[in-house]
């Protein structure tokens, strides 16, 4: 691959005068002696092409102001679109630039401009566009006119950034230093570096940040997982709900508190699936990129809550079941890499452990109506009145127990998985997102769960049917699972719970249930072990 210019590129600039006006231009020619004319606008710096009548004809280019990253004298190599040696302050540059259309420019007088692109569907590098002036006067002109233009958008300036070292296949203090720090220096962003040396570590450090350092921070990134970045998050928003006076310990409450500062993820874990859904892919560039131009996206968190307590926030997907096991069981392969992964879903499938609770849920807003409509189209959440009768005997069922109001759906079973996706969840495992009707920022939450009971019609999902089930997940995404495999329940929902055996059973506090048969919860990656009795 090359980064070839645009038109602006290597293109000598010869002022005739610099208007007042509102949108400023000036006449420029290229090596050819061709005429363009450059115009800065409102948002974006336009290149047009020009007769020898100073007439425009056939081409123009333009620049989003959103899309520069910086404006210098010196000029930087670029290789693949990414940069490379960044030249230190203060070195020396070569007097001469280039000779063309008979004239002699110096580096004095040339402006680069250096902005990010749309390189495919999803990946994003740079551009160079060129600026030749003919005298310094010019150069220096256009410069402030456009670090101006730039300057009155946002663009972080200080961020806070942590690196797990120990992440995925070890490999993140490599992207940081050679795929990430060369695109926040270009940009003039300044950086405080934390390298996490144990679980929950940056999630501490940004609990106990000092005050003045937290209300000096645009911005919290996080070089690892999507258990790093969960960190990161918690501790924002408890720390936020902590200044606002919410108690964030109540369940009950519909919307907390934004933290004021924005949060950036650079993949370099096993998974990377909140990175991968935001972007469409887990290039580390290209979410260095959209960082340091300050782009925004707005994604949904879930708040999870174990009797009344808060436990974490969740911005991916919450599991039980197979999923819980193979991640819990994975974690003492860790020296294998990302191959634990497969390792342990072999191990897990062989094992087939299945959990016997109930899951209470409310559909969102928007879905209920779908309730009194029998048309299913095998397309998008289930029907909600295709709920399953309960295999076994249900004291909610029975009328024994009231139905909370909030959870007016429930199904108390036997299940294999337990799966919520708070958004698509694209990752190497998933290509197509385990959840690809889930929005980022829609407010709802994709709940899907497949029962194993040989009561009441349901039967016992085998090991070679389970395989099969993730396996056309992994391959072609999760379209098509529910007309092939009718079990599977899939619901778009706002809230809801899990109630474990221990408590559907009404089982005394002196009656213990051993590991194996509680299992563990997968949140954004990290174990958050069954409770063996919730009080």
């Amino acid at each position: 691959m090359s980064t070839e210019n645009n038109v602006s590129e290597s293109t000598p600039i010869t002022q005739n005068n610099l208007n007042e006006q509102q949108n400023p231009s000036i006449t420029i020619r290229d090596f050819d002696g061709k005429l363009h004319r450059i115009f800065l606008e409102l948002n974006s710096l336009t290149i047009q092409l020009l007769n020898k009548k100073s007439q425009q004809i056939r081409y123009t280019a333009t620049i989003p102001l959103e899309s520069v990253l910086c404006i210098r004298s010196n000029r930087i190599r670029l290789r693949c679109g990414m940069p490379k040696k960044l030249p230190e302050i203060g070195a020396d540059q070569p007097d001469l630039v280039n000779t063309c259309w008979n004239k002699t420019y110096f580096r004095h007088n040339v402006l680069y401009i250096y902005y990010a692109f749309r390189w495919n569907v999803f990946t994003w590098r740079l551009k160079e566009a060129a600026l030749f002036f003919e005298s310094v006067n010019d150069k220096k002109e256009w410069e402030k006119l456009l670090n101006d233009a730039r300057n009155a958008l946002y663009r972080p300036k200080h961020l806070l950034v942590f690196i797990n070292p120990f992440g995925g296949k070890g490999k993140a203090n490599g992207i940081w230093t050679e795929e990430v720090e060369p695109f926040f220096k270009l940009a003039n962003i300044t950086y405080e570096l934390i390298k996490t040396e144990r679980a929950d570590h940056a999630l501490e450090t940004v609990r106990e940040l000092d005050p003045v350092k937290w209300e000096l921070l645009d911005g919290i990134v996080s070089v690892g997982g999507d258990g790093l970045f969960n960190e990161v998050l918690s501790s924002a928003i408890i720390r936020t709900q902590l200044q606002a006076g919410k108690n964030y310990n109540n369940e009950q409450i519909d919307m907390l508190t934004t933290p004021r500062v924005r949060f950036g993820i650079i993949g370099a874990g096993s998974a990377n699936s909140i990175v991968s859904s935001v972007h469409g892919i887990n290039d580390c560039p290209t979410a260095a990129i959209h960082i340091a131009i300050g782009s925004r996206c707005n994604i949904d968190v879930c708040a999870v809550y174990e009797d009344g307590n808060l436990l974490r926030f969740s911005a991916d997907a919450i599991s039980y079941g197979w999923l819980g096991d193979v991640l819990h069981d994975s974690e003492r392969y860790r020296c294998l890499g990302p191959i634990r992964y497969q390792y342990s879903a072999l191990r897990t499938s062989i094992r087939h452990p299945t959990y016997f609770g109930r899951v209470s849920f409310a559909l969102s807003q928007e879905h209920v109506p779908n309730a009194l409509d029998d048309d299913d189209t095998g397309s998008g959440p289930s029907n909600p009145l295709k709920i399953p009768v309960c295999t076994d005997e249900c004291d909610l069922c029975s009328g024994k127990v009231p139905v909370d109001p909030r959870y007016p759906f429930h199904w108390q079973s036997d299940f294999t998985h337990v799966i919520c996706c708070v958004i698509p969840c694209v990752s190497p495992f998933t290509p197509y997102g385990l959840a690809p009707y889930t929005g980022l920022n829609d407010g709802t939450m994709d709940l899907a769960f497949n029962p194993s009971s040989h009561k009441k019609g349901f039967p016992k999902v085998s090991r070679f049917k389970n395989m099969q089930i993730m396996r056309k997940v992994a391959m072609y995404g999760a379209r098509f699972i529910r007309s092939e495999y009718p079990d599977v329940k899939v619901f778009r929902v706002c809230r809801w719970k899990f109630t474990p055996k221990s408590l559907v059973l009404n089982s005394g506090e002196g009656e213990t249930i051993k590991e194996d048969e509680s299992g563990a919860w997968n949140l954004d990656g990290e174990i958050l072990p069954q409770p063996q009795i919730n009080r």
